[in-house]
């Protein structure tokens, strides 16, 4: 199989390139002069560079065939570690120029851990010149190069000396290399001819965090302005170009844009920019994918993946870098999914939908265990909000049982912190218990497929009895954070709920009762990390859950079980009695509570 672009590739040319897969070569030598003049003819005749993957057995493991100047590389590794090498040696032609490795050149030889790039100059239908490029042994960014040499010459070059003295070095610094994060360049567009839903300059700034917090390191950042995605490219033909020379330059691994790419412009982008081209969705995804814990979490990870990917399996994936290497884009249990057809990939979507179904319907078994008994509060706000380091301080402050402390959050500045979803019991004040859950915070133009993969443990949001809407006050931007929560809430349902507005961090911020807005009440100004405030948000959870205590004796029948069970599970038994027919209670009531035992009243 000849992979690449082979469209108006007469068959008499197609059969020679078929014909390099049988070349038998010297595990010893490089390449063989036999080898090297059939790849400069039929680089010549079709004006486009060849490519060829040989292993250490010198067998030749795939043929690809490009443009006059390019040739897209897929990764076929037979690496034990992501930095170690890949055991496999490119050999590719310059048709019209040098063999001189170029800045592509270069880049994939250090992003695919070839174990060496060799590129044959041709001119005039002859090879002028043959350079091979190695990885610095030292550790460094850089290629060590050799060269220039003629067909002959090549036959002497040593280079598995030079591979074996690269990976005994490798071998010392591999727990190094393999902590080094991959280098990203961020792409912002803003498109004047579409109604703005949302601030693109400070949508590139989130995309930074989201990028951060997916473990890149953000080497520059560029903004468009246009009136309307390219349909080839989503960004201009032009900034592309320019994007391409910049890859080069600061040697970076992955570019993400800051939108949603379709399967073309995504494909697109790979070949011009000759680096992974991930968009937002993609991004959010493999945090999620890094964030999940549980076996649920996994399985709605996957299946959000899966679906995303579905519609952009196109054919084949050709890729100017398989995504197989791992990093960014690719973590979670979806990723070895990238190469399937699209019928095994329903097969799994419609089995993890299963599986979810069923861990749904077990939520809503032990949800309607819980529904006759304890109030549940759910925190809800945007990523980095302050959802989770305010349940620890609740759970600090109040909790009502023994706390392993080495299983809770105590609140992490990253954003998408808190994935899983966890719920806790706590005791206010005036003795009511409640039933506290955190849930995954949300963002703007949070994906639906996300949003439907996570609906199980969303469910939590729809069925509490109060949500605690927490937004962070010291983001100047925290009116469209509200805004794009509201959003969310809105598409799971929840958007009548009983809700208190919690103003969180301010210790951050400049004036205190600014953020109480009457339109929006009932609300409450607090700093989850100080404790501020923290005495009126729960004054204002109890009138929320009408918890008012009612100091009450009550005789209870034998026969009403339930009842008696309720009292003792949310209400604060002070004695207890047993007379002939009746139990006899004293107690402190919640409102609820006391209006339903209100003819048991002594």
């Amino acid at each position: 199989m000849i992979y690449g672009n082979i469209k108006g590739v007469k068959s008499s040319y197609l059969e020679r390139l078929e014909q390099l897969y049988a070349a038998t070569i010297d595990p010893k030598k490089l390449i063989t002069e036999e080898l090297i003049d059939e790849l400069v003819f039929l680089s010549s005749e079709l004006n486009r560079e060849i490519a060829l993957y040989i292993d250490r057995k010198g067998k030749v493991i795939q043929v690809a065939l490009g443009e006059h100047n390019r040739v897209s590389l897929t990764e076929l590794s037979q690496r034990r570690g992501k930095q170690s090498l890949s055991k496999i040696r490119c050999i590719h032609t310059h048709p019209g120029s040098s063999g001189i490795l170029s800045a592509v050149d270069q880049n994939s030889l250090h992003q695919l851990h070839f174990d060496c790039m060799v590129a044959i100059g041709i001119k005039n239908g002859t090879c002028s010149d043959i350079w091979v490029g190695f990885i610095d042994k030292e550790g460094k960014d850089e290629t060590v190069n050799y060269g220039p040499f003629s067909k002959k010459s090549i036959q002497n070059f040593d280079f598995l000396k030079v591979i074996e003295d690269l990976e005994r070095s490798k071998s010392k610094d591999n727990e190094k290399t393999e902590k080094e994060k991959e280098r990203a360049l961020l792409v912002g567009v803003e498109f004047t001819g579409q109604a703005g839903e949302y601030d693109a300059c400070s949508s590139l700034e989130e995309l930074e965090g989201l990028a951060i917090a997916a473990g890149a390191d953000v080497v520059e950042k560029v903004f468009q302005s246009r009136r309307k995605p390219d349909s080839a490219y989503y960004i201009g033909l032009g900034l592309v170009e320019d994007l391409a020379l910049k890859c080069q330059a600061l040697r970076v691994d992955l570019v993400i844009i800051d939108g949603e790419l379709s399967g073309s412009q995504n494909r697109n982008l790979e070949k011009r920019l000759g680096v992974k081209v991930i968009d937002r969705t993609s991004l959010i995804l493999d945090i999620f994918a890094q964030r999940a814990k549980s076996k649920e979490g996994k399985l709605q990870v996957e299946l959000a993946q899966l679906e995303y990917l579905l519609p952009r399996l196109i054919g084949g994936v050709e890729l100017g870098l398989s995504r197989l290497g791992g990093g960014i884009g690719t973590r979670g249990p979806g990723e070895s999914k990238l190469e399937q057809d699209r019928r095994r990939l329903k097969t799994r979507i419609t089995d993890l939908k299963k599986e979810l179904q069923r861990v749904e319907e077990r939520r809503k078994l032990l949800k309607s265990n819980r529904s006759n008994t304890i109030p549940v509060v759910a925190l809800v706000g945007y990523t980095n909000s302050g959802k989770s380091t305010l349940r620890y301080r609740l759970l600090q402050d109040f909790a009502d049982n023994n706390v392993d402390w080495s299983q809770e959050d105590p609140g992490t500045n990253q954003l998408f912190a808190t994935l899983d979803p966890t719920i806790r019991r706590i005791v206010l004040p005036n003795g009511s218990p409640i039933m506290l859950a955190d849930t995954v915070g949300f963002i703007q133009r949070l994906p639906h497929k996300l949003v439907s993969a996570f609906k199980a443990t969303l469910e939590e949001v729809v069925s509490a009895d109060l949500l605690l809407h927490v937004v962070d006050v010291s983001n100047p931007n925290y009116e469209e954070q509200m805004l794009a929560v509201d959003e969310v809430l809105a598409e799971l349902g929840a958007t009548n709920k009983n809700t208190i507005v919690v103003y969180n961090k301010m210790d951050l911020a400049s004036t205190a009762g600014l953020y109480l807005d009457p339109q929006r009440q009932p609300s409450v100004e607090i700093s989850a990390l100080t404790g501020q405030g923290i005495s009126k948000l729960l004054e204002q959870i109890q009138l929320a859950l009408k918890l008012n205590n009612y100091e009450v004796r009550l005789a209870i029948p034998y026969s009403e079980q339930k009842l008696i069970a309720s009292v003792h599970q949310k209400g604060k038994v002070r004695a207890i009695e047993y007379d002939s027919d009746v139990v006899i209670l004293e107690a402190i009531l919640n409102e609820n509570l006391y209006l339903k035992l209100k003819p048991y009243l002594i």
